[in-house]
């Protein structure tokens, strides 16, 4: 009984070490449990300031996003105005191929001006003979009249009527007094009239040299334009060489886009393929966490069912240290009584209770073994568990720096994006400043020209005024003097229906030696006109040889402006050449552009698939706060869509810095073909000004040969008011009249040619205006 006593302590004891050991191992369990609480604690609050710094990266996306607009809607902008450029510049091709044609029309024109003028020239020297031939027949005249005097000689020689005669005479010395008094006071007229026709002459030459300083001005300006003109086409060669380098830059930009648009394929692929994995790593990761809450329930399950079976056991061992406690007061009892027989009852009970204990403490321990084996098992799958959850962790920890790098990076490609921004809109102010200057300048132009045009038709309506008051003074002048004519013609009848008295005859002779006297001097006089005239037919044959030599010149200029013309024909086609290359050109940046639409479009929409998965795991994040690897996979995707987007930014930039200097080629190809423009007025405005030379020397040679006839006219008048030939000098003033109106036809006719004239050169202007505020509107629209 005592071995077995002994036994039944040892194995209490053993029991009492192994509780000691399971409730070491329960407290260590416990802290493990509390470690593990802290951990994920920790790791809730991570997740928290990780959702936190996703939704700052969300904003900042959408800022990225609203930037991306802004830029798109600037681009589409810009496209429109490079679209309007290039009509613009369709119209000025179109009005330059118009002008083109009008100025070949105007030299056409000017041709058949040039025609015309040698045409009356040759007119003029018919003229010049028909008076030669008229002077010859007043010779045979005044032969006449000197055959007439004779006869009137022996007239006088037979009258014998004296008395009758005297009265008559004395009658016709009285009404030919009264005569002369009104030819007097005609004759003083008449001076006041040829003063008053010189002083108009002297204001119509002012005035001719006001007009000439007013053309002066005119071809200065016309000059400026020209040089502007040559301005404009040097920019638009520029243009061209600008365009060359830009379709260079197209193949090159082309190149790279394919090489792009492969890279970006295999990008897609790659992201397929990694997408894919993640939803599946994601289905994974879903169906660990539910086996994991599953196994965290069943072991918090098992720990209660452990706690309680604790429990138990603390209870059964306190019961059996209660109950060895009373058998060791029973033993000491029965050893002081000795009672030997009462105690092989009491040893038969005890014995059965050790038997019992004994088959209680080996159920208990081998419980107790499978329940140590099971929880060791437990404990290395959660320890597993744990490091592999600190590995995750670590992972994404690191995922999560490189992510924070990758944002600082995009941050600072945000900023220098920003930087190049203000630099461009620092450019564009210097250039709005530039345009609004030019416009300033230009209106000052306009005005200027506006109020030299308002002089002009000021200075040439007065100029019309003047001429019409001259043109009735002259009618009234020769009214009176029909009226003399008509008045001497009656006084004339009258004298040969008298008979001549014999005092008549002294006065007769008289008379006769004084007309005498006077055809003498008249002879002399047309020796004299005559060597003056023929200096006037010499001094025009030279006139005239001079002015065909200036033609044959001008013949020859007109031949090599028609060559250069020619050439110009040929530049103008290669031109529309260059300009079909441009517009096929321009139909590719079209189809480009369309391309960047399409791919924006489907960017728009990867963007909007995006969107949408990021809802859909803001949603499971907020569900399973536990779920790293879709943040970690979210924020990946984030981040290519930000390279993305800062990839597309930096082509959006290329593409504007590209069609930046498209915009600066064409305006130079504008330029090039303003200045070409200029070069072609200038030509045909010296053109012009040879020809008005030219015909001004003709038309001062004219005037002089009509004023030397003009005075042979009045002298020969003269001579046939002496001689009272009142018949020719009628016929006289009617070739005058004739002569006046052909002067006053050729006055008509140059003042339409210089009307002409100065229309073509306000229409020049127009036209130069209208351009000019053309390109005006379109860079405003591109300030725009």
């Amino acid at each position: 009984m005592g071995e077995e006593f002994d036994e039944a302590k040892a194995e209490i004891e053993k029991l009492r070490a192994d509780l000691k050991l399971k409730t070491e191992l329960a407290d260590n369990l416990r802290k493990a449990h509390g470690e593990q609480l802290i951990r994920t604690q920790e790791a809730c609050s991570k997740i928290e300031k990780l959702a936190r710094e996703l939704n700052g990266k969300e904003e900042e996306i959408s800022k990225a996003k609203g930037m991306c607009e802004d830029f798109q809607s600037s681009l589409h902008e810009k496209e429109s105005v490079i679209r309007r450029l290039s009509t613009a510049n369709d119209k000025l091709r179109v009005d330059s191929g118009e002008k083109y044609k009008k100025w070949e029309e105007e030299k056409r024109g000017l041709v058949l001006a040039l025609d015309e003028a040698n045409e009356k020239n040759i007119d003029q020297e018919q003229k010049i003979n028909v008076f030669m031939a008229e002077i010859e027949g007043l010779k045979g005249l005044l032969s006449a009249s000197q055959k007439k005097c004779l006869e009137a000689e022996k007239n006088a020689k037979a009258s014998i009527e004296m008395r009758k005669r005297d009265a008559m005479l004395l009658k016709l010395e009285e009404e030919s007094r009264k005569v002369e008094n009104q030819l007097k006071w005609k004759k003083e007229q008449f001076s006041h009239l040829e003063e008053a026709h010189e002083k108009l002459r002297d204001q119509f030459k002012e005035s001719k040299k006001g007009w000439e300083m007013e053309k002066s001005t005119l071809i200065d300006e016309i000059c400026s334009l020209q040089s502007r003109l040559d301005s404009q086409t040097r920019i638009l060669e520029d243009l061209e060489r600008r365009f060359k380098m830009c379709n260079e830059a197209l193949a090159h930009e082309e190149s790279r886009r394919k090489h792009l648009e492969v890279e970006v394929s295999e990008y897609k692929a790659r992201f397929e393929n990694v997408f894919t994995e993640c939803q599946d790593a994601k289905s994974q990761l879903e169906c660990m966490a539910t086996q994991r809450d599953r196994e965290i329930a069943a072991l918090r399950h098992s720990l209660a069912t452990k706690e309680t079976f604790y429990k138990e056991i603390e209870y059964k061992a306190r019961r059996l240290e209660q109950e060895n406690q009373e058998l060791l007061v029973s033993l000491k009892e029965l050893q002081e009584a000795g009672i030997r027989e009462s105690g092989n009852s009491s040893l038969g009970k005890m014995r059965n209770k050790l038997k019992s204990l004994e088959q209680m403490h080996r159920n208990c321990s081998s419980d107790l073994r499978a329940k140590e084996a099971e929880w060791s098992f437990q404990m290395k799958k959660l320890t597993e568990e744990l490091d592999n959850y600190r590995t995750a962790l670590e992972s994404k920890e690191t995922t999560v720096e490189d992510l924070q790098m990758e944002l600082e990076i995009c941050h600072t490609v945000i900023l220098q994006l920003k930087m190049q921004n203000e630099e461009a809109s620092t450019t564009l102010l210097v250039l709005k400043s530039g345009i609004t200057e030019a416009q300033l300048n230009i209106e000052n132009a306009d005005t200027e020209a506006r109020l030299r045009e308002k002089e002009r038709g000021e200075n040439v309506s007065l100029l019309m005024r003047q001429l019409e008051t001259k043109t009735t003074a002259l009618n009234k002048v020769m009214t009176e003097f029909e009226e003399e004519r008509q008045k001497v013609a009656s006084l004339l009848k009258r004298v040969e229906d008298l008979d001549f008295v014999e005092d008549q005859r002294q006065l007769l002779q008289k008379e006769l030696e004084r007309y005498k006297e006077s055809l003498e001097e008249s002879s002399r006089s047309q020796l004299c006109f005559k060597k003056q005239a023929l200096q006037t037919e010499t001094d025009l044959k030279d006139k005239l040889k001079a002015v065909c030599d200036d033609l044959d010149v001008a013949n020859s200029e007109l031949a090599k402006e028609h060559e250069k013309v020619v050439s110009l024909s040929r530049k103008a086609k290669a031109l529309d050449l260059i300009e079909a290359k441009c517009l096929l050109m321009q139909k590719e940046l079209d189809k480009y552009k369309e391309a960047l639409e399409q791919s924006s479009r489907h960017q728009l929409c990867l963007e909007k698939q995006a969107s949408q998965i990021e809802n859909d795991s803001k949603e499971r994040f907020r569900e399973v706060c536990d779920a790293f690897d879709m943040a970690s996979s979210e924020l990946a995707e984030k981040v290519e869509c930000l390279f993305r987007r800062v990839d597309h930014l930096e082509l959006v930039e290329e593409q504007r810095l590209l069609m930046q200097k498209e915009l600066e080629r064409y305006k130079e190809m504008v330029e090039q073909s303003s200045r070409k423009q200029l070069l072609v007025e200038k030509k045909a405005l010296d053109v012009e000004t040879d020809l008005k030379k030219k015909l001004r020397e003709v038309y001062d040679a004219l005037d002089t040969a009509n004023a030397e006839l003009a005075k042979e006219n009045e002298k020969t008048a003269s001579l046939l008011t002496r001689v009272q030939s009142l018949d020719q000098i009628e016929e006289q003033s009617l070739q005058m009249q004739k002569e006046l109106e052909k002067y006053k036809e050729m006055l008509e006719e140059s003042s339409r040619c210089q009307h002409r004239l100065e229309k073509q050169a306000f229409q020049k202007e127009k036209d130069l205006k209208e351009k000019l505020q053309e390109v005006c509107d379109a860079l405003r629209q591109i300030e725009i």
